[in-house]
């Protein structure tokens, strides 16, 4: 296997055990990225299309509808919310590659003129569009027949992991840009803090799997980005909850459901009959705890994710 950056051989193995069972991710020190064999891309979008959902979704051991999905995740947008809003503009067209059932566009849709999603899987696709009522695509970006330079925002979240060639990815994606656009990408980062920090030996297997084919750090990122002529800046953001990590750290198992982990960080155990007051002044001294838990790992760089913002040439 070589470096899809520099293209050679990898000169470590971060690990031979996946999520599904054994497998080897390779590790390239001097680009600090992390790589497995990619299928073709045939492969890929027939995976994506119809076989991604059934082993990856917001509930462990079943498969979720798009409803199920859009619930778990479109109330837990704030975060990129808050990093893109300051840069939209009521005329704005925006688009989103990966967009799943539209959680986040959902969110985007009142601040600007136009939202279009594009997704592999066509049920998702379709549903968003429904739901949100927009336009979607149920199938790859380069097949959508979408204008080019055309979009002011483009957003691709949890997306760039799933590709071979990261910087051919992105070079798509900056097609549709108009000159001065904004490009935002958010990846899985490898320096989370369950995964360099503690030792949860489960957890080392959870976070890698044969869907992703890459493990970014911020200068893998930060490369990629460049290479593809992009200048902005890599920005620290973390997803799950305090008591999501906690529950790893304690159990060494995941949370039954994304949403435990994804929402307010919850006491577990609380008894039900607890007077109001007290439930009341824990919630608000555990929504505290947690938002400085997640601003102390944005500090440390061992957040679960990170979002890429810039524009290309650096420029407005």
């Amino acid at each position: 296997m070589r470096c899809p950056l520099c293209e050679r051989p990898g000169e470590g193995v971060l690990t031979r055990q996946l999520r599904g069972g054994p497998g080897e991710v390779r590790w390239c020190e001097s680009c600090r990225l992390g790589f497995i064999e990619a299928p073709d891309q045939d492969s890929l979008a027939a995976f994506y299309a119809t076989e991604y959902r059934k082993l990856h979704g917001p509930v462990l051991g079943r498969v979720s509808d798009p409803e199920e999905t859009f619930q778990t995740h479109v109330g837990q947008q704030g975060g990129r919310l808050k990093l893109l809003a300051p840069h939209l503009r009521p005329s704005f067209r925006v688009l989103e590659v990966g967009c799943s059932t539209g959680h986040f566009l959902y969110h985007v849709k009142p601040l600007v003129a136009e939202v279009v999603g594009v997704d592999y899987n066509p049920e998702h696709a379709a549903w968003a569009a429904a739901r949100l009522g927009c336009r979607t695509f149920g199938e790859g970006l380069e097949k959508a027949g979408l204008e080019s330079g055309s979009f002011d925002v483009v957003c691709a979240f949890q997306t760039l992991e799933h590709v071979a060639d990261p910087v051919a990815f992105v070079g798509v994606l900056a097609s549709h840009l108009r000159p001065g656009g904004l490009l935002m990408i958010e990846v899985p980062n490898l320096h989370d803090l369950l995964l360099s920090v503690f030792d949860v030996p489960r957890y080392q297997s959870f976070f890698y799997h044969s869907a992703h084919l890459l493990y970014f750090t911020r200068e893998s990122l930060a490369a990629v980005m460049a290479r593809a002529g992009f200048a902005g800046e890599v920005v620290f953001t973390q997803d799950y909850n305090l008591t999501n990590h906690l529950n790893w750290i304690h159990t060494d198992q995941p949370q039954p459901t994304g949403a435990m982990g994804l929402g307010p960080a919850r006491l577990p155990n609380v008894r039900e009959d607890l007077e109001p007051a007290l439930r009341e002044d824990l919630d608000r001294w555990l929504a505290e705890a947690d938002a400085a838990y997640r601003a102390l790992l944005a500090r440390h760089g061992k957040t679960d994710n990170m979002t890429f913002l810039g524009r290309r040439d650096g420029g407005p």
